[in-house]
């Protein structure tokens, strides 16, 4: 219940600030593109066939896990010989990233401050993070009771239709979004690397913190790559956007407008 309960707030914090920031004032078209563009996000995870085909792998995989012996076995495995001092240490801090309540005013602050700064990079990875984010929400919210697997501390993994609402991780799914993002955007091979293994972080933590088993927080952080996935191959907000310019010549100034 928590987890779904964080979801939902995040996804409303994202839906607001955005109609608030100077973009819209200097730009009537751009909340009808970022509307077209969630659109098109939505119509994309829930109606294409190739990415349902790939979820209902997910979950058939997700399936094999909490209802074999297979999770249960890894989480002796880590809680008996994995977890210490030091790996409840680094826990407290990959978590942060999967906290609703942090990452939302991050996605408002970094797009605020990129549109301020004309820093397209953030702006852009602030934007697709949100949609990510948004698209990928409902799918969590249905699944979580849905599949019915309980929490460690209380039960099994067993996917048990509404017995429990823990089925998929919320702290895997949130906080594997911004870095699964990053990772799409950058052409560097060892960014990349290095920004997806980071995103399984935050899910990693609620294994060692005895808060979901394997299968869950593996599901999560699935639903993560393929919401930022659809993101990234959906439409652009920027596309269609007028940007105006002062530009100076011999004697004046002149006004460029690039569409």
């Amino acid at each position: 219940m928590i987890a779904r309960c964080r979801c939902v707030v995040l996804c409303l914090a994202l839906m607001v600030p955005f109609g608030t920031l100077p973009s819209l004032a200097d730009d009537s078209g751009f909340a009808t593109r970022v509307a077209g563009a969630v659109r098109s996000d939505f119509e994309g995870f829930y109606l294409e066939k190739e990415n349902l085909t790939r979820l209902g792998i997910g979950l058939a995989a997700g399936a094999v896990l909490a209802n074999t012996s297979a999770d249960r076995e890894i989480r002796e495995f880590d809680q008996e010989r994995l977890r210490g001092h030091a790996t409840n240490s680094a826990s407290k801090i990959a978590k942060i990233p999967g906290t609703a309540l942090v990452t939302g005013p991050v996605y408002i602050g970094a797009y605020g401050a990129g549109y301020l700064l004309g820093n397209k990079t953030v702006e852009t990875w602030a934007m697709r993070s949100a949609r990510a984010t948004l698209v990928g929400a409902p799918a969590g919210l249905v699944l979580q009771p849905l599949l019915g697997g309980d929490r460690p501390e209380s039960g099994e993994s067993h996917w048990r239709p509404f017995k429990a609402d823990h089925g998929v991780s919320g702290h895997a799914f949130i906080g594997g979004v911004p870095l699964i993002t990053a990772a799409r955007m950058t052409d560097d091979p060892y960014l990349k690397t290095a920004f997806y293994g980071l995103s399984a972080l935050p899910g990693l933590s609620r294994i060692n913190d005895d808060a979901h088993y394997f299968s869950q927080a593996a599901l999560g952080w699935f639903l993560a790559y393929l919401s930022c996935d659809v993101v990234a191959n959906g439409k652009d907000v920027e596309d269609g956007r007028v940007a105006y310019a002062l530009v100076p010549f011999p004697g004046g100034i002149g006004v460029t407008a690039r569409y």
